[in-house]
């Protein structure tokens, strides 16, 4: 794994620190530095990941057997700690850890040796000397100033003296918690590092985290000097496997190459906007790029000419089309189709209507509602408000155009309004059926094999398509390759078509994908396009032009977020596909497995900043964007947190509940709350529900 160079060459010395540090030496006598995150830090976004580096190594050395042995080894320390912690005991070793592999697994006992090498192979590639600390630690060789590094770890300190020795640390003296039974956390390791500094030494004391190398320190009389600089972020949650470690590594790369700012600089506490930039430029570029390496090949499979990128939602799968030459590649041109289910489905409406009947398919999408909204948005949607008959009868039947419709108060009332004025409902229908079915035959659409790109769900889109240039006689060969398939899918395949998804197929059960469906508006909202939804179409010059809404306030601000998030990926895919690897990372590491492996992890295991980032953006609630909240809407200042939390209506799941703990106070009441989470969540992977514990 050729990754650490890379970082290198693209890291900002924090010079504001150093001095910081340089001053101090001044007070005192020696210092100690803590050695993860701090002297050294990985390649790789969080320290779990070493465990599925390790189980990569051994399933390529020892065989398939050992599939699963990073979250077997996580929880095998989980078991260890827990142990030792009931006995009183304040740290392992990692002869605990074999011992707790062992019992869970027996044919492990044989690879004990095996097991510990593997993992000390993968931290010596992970491992590098931190540039600051380096810098740091030279200066207090040159002043002859004693220096002690300090660690709370399970790894033994001959282990870790190797890969100090490695980075180039010459030889390091080392205190570590497994060998003396004492920990920085509890505060009883400071007793050990005085007598090894000597009892009325002054003591400096560098490390990057707040509580043990900050206040128990400080309580035990030392001077520090925080340095979080190298901070990795730690995710509880989502699956630990191989597969996740080229996000990882990409996403890492990204955090560590940023230039540092103030004072305690963090890179894993950026605010929205660079977060999201990291996360295009990791995440970004690993699911899209994985997406569109998907249609290339299905495309060519299928033996298709042309390709539609769905507005609006196809607009950065284009972008990363075209940043991966792939159209040059496969020889498939492509275009941007401006569809919607707004301007299709009420067009498509009148397929299965006449002037004297309106079908209940029909009715089920003009009168459509998500959750509950207003009479008035949901006529003013389907092009009805300017028929008058319908619109005096309904205000007449609900008092307003204001009374909220929901499916169970008031939609039977409205469908059967709508039955009584068939005659004057069905012009307006068959009048959007002519102009949508004039568009799509001015794009192609009718007379080629041809593909739509969407993200998916249900394919209702691709029926309406189909279902329109039929009823004009036409018979077009569409082909869906979508990002996935919900269940409902099956039943409008008979209408659709060819349909079939990159990570997630209606044949496949929801337990399958809780990571896609956390990810349902992150997704939605950082491939879509900034322009708004396209409601209807038009003759202009010639030529059949799409109406799109007018953007919104939430919409220029989400843009102010999303095109720095949309534009890093594009930039990520072109050097990938331009024969450039990223930290070890190339074009053939862009897997649906790895794409939905960092699919899982932003969406079930989420950082406090890419909450706060990405809960912020503006999500359409309802099929036709008319309605626009955050998509964590606990974030809001105006949230109280309770003991329970109704996680049915939430557009990010894990992000709301993450979000509603971390604002509850009360001990008490985080226990209640948690539990009433965990009881909504029961069937997630016990990794992800162990966040709420």
């Amino acid at each position: 794994m050729v990754s650490r160079s890379k970082i290198l060459e693209n890291w900002y010395f924090d010079h504001y620190w150093t001095e910081k540090f340089s001053d101090l030496l001044t007070e005192v006598d020696a210092v100690s530095f803590d050695v993860f995150d701090t002297a050294l830090t990985r390649v790789l976004d969080c320290p779990g990941d070493v465990f599925a580096l390790t189980e990569e190594k051994l399933i390529s050395r020892l065989g398939f057997c050992f599939t699963g042995y990073a979250a077997w080894r996580e929880e095998a320390e989980r078991e260890a700690r827990g142990k030792a912690w009931r006995k009183g005991l304040q740290e392992i070793r990692f002869t605990d850890i074999l011992d707790a592999l062992v019992s869970a697994q027996s044919f492990l006992r044989e690879y004990r040796h095996e097991l510990f090498e593997t993992e000390m192979q993968a931290e010596r590639e992970c491992c590098f000397a931190v540039p600051e600390i380096k810098a740091a630690y030279e200066l207090c060789r040159e002043k002859g100033i004693p220096v002690l590094f300090v660690s709370d770890m399970y790894l033994p300190a001959s282990a870790i003296s190797d890969l100090l020795r490695d980075a180039g640390y010459g030889e390091p003296e080392l205190v570590v918690s497994c060998e003396t039974g004492s920990t920085k956390s509890a505060g009883s390791q400071w007793q050990y590092v005085k007598e090894r500094l000597g009892r009325m030494t002054r003591i400096l004391h560098i490390g990057d985290n707040d509580w043990s190398d900050g206040e128990t320190a400080e309580k035990a009389g030392l001077l520090t000097l925080p340095f979080k600089r190298a901070c990795s972020n730690h995710r509880p949650g989502g699956g630990l496997t191989p597969s996740v470690l080229p996000f990882s590594r990409l996403l890492r790369k990204e955090i560590l190459a940023r230039k540092p700012e103030g004072e305690n600089y963090n890179p894993t506490r950026l605010n929205s906007g660079q977060t999201l930039e990291v996360l295009g430029a990791s995440w970004g570029a690993m699911v899209v790029g994985a997406y569109v390496c998907w249609i290339a090949r299905r495309a060519q499979d299928l033996g298709l000419s042309h390709i539609y990128f769905c507005a609006r939602d196809g607009w950065l799968p284009q972008r990363a089309w075209h940043a991966a030459a792939l159209d040059k590649a496969t020889g498939i041109s492509s275009s941007y189709l401006y569809i919607s289910r707004r301007s299709l489905n009420f067009a498509a409406a009148a397929t299965s209507c006449t002037r004297e009947y309106l079908s209940e398919r029909a009715l089920d999408t003009l009168c459509g509602v998500f959750r509950s909204e207003r009479l008035g948005d949901i006529l003013d949607r389907a092009g009805l408000l300017t028929v008058q008959p319908l619109v005096d009868d309904a205000v007449a039947l609900f008092g307003s155009l204001d009374r909220p419709v929901s499916w169970d108060d008031g939609l039977a009332d409205l469908k059967a309004c709508m039955r009584r004025h068939a005659s004057s409902v069905y012009p307006v229908l068959q009048s959007r059926l002519l102009s949508v079915v004039s568009y799509l035959c001015q794009e192609g659409l009718h007379q080629e094999k041809a593909g739509i790109v969407d993200i998916g769900w249900h394919g209702t889109l691709q029926v309406s398509m189909r279902e329109m240039l039929k009823s004009a006689g036409y018979e077009p060969e569409i082909y869906g390759l979508y990002a996935w398939l919900w269940p409902g899918a099956t039943s409008n395949r008979a209408r659709a078509g060819w349909m079939e998804s990159a990570f997630h197929n209606d044949y496949q059960t929801l337990d399958q994908g809780y990571g896609l469906y956390n990810n349902v508006a992150i997704i939605e909202n950082t491939f879509s396009a900034s322009e708004g939804t396209t409601i209807g179409y038009e003759p202009r010059g010639g030529r059949i032009t799409p109406i799109l809404a007018s953007t919104t306030d939430a919409d220029n601000e989400r843009e102010s977020l999303l095109a720095p998030f949309q534009d890093e990926a594009v930039r990520v895919i072109n050097d990938l596909f331009s024969g450039n690897p990223i930290c070890g990372i190339s074009s053939e590491d862009l897997t649906t497995d790895a794409a939905l492996a960092a699919i899982s992890r932003l969406g079930l295991s989420p950082t406090e900043s890419e909450i706060a980032a990405i809960g912020s953006i503006h999500h359409a609630i309802d099929p036709s964007h008319m309605t626009l909240t955050p998509i964590v809407r606990e974030l809001s200042k105006d949230f109280q947190s309770d003991d329970t939390l109704d996680l049915s209506h939430s557009d990010w799941i894990i992000g709301s509940a993450l979000t509603a703990l971390k604002r509850t106070t009360c001990p008490q009441q985080w226990e209640r709350l948690a539990a009433n989470i965990r009881h909504q969540l029961k069937n997630y992977d016990p990794r992800t529900l162990g966040q709420f514990r």
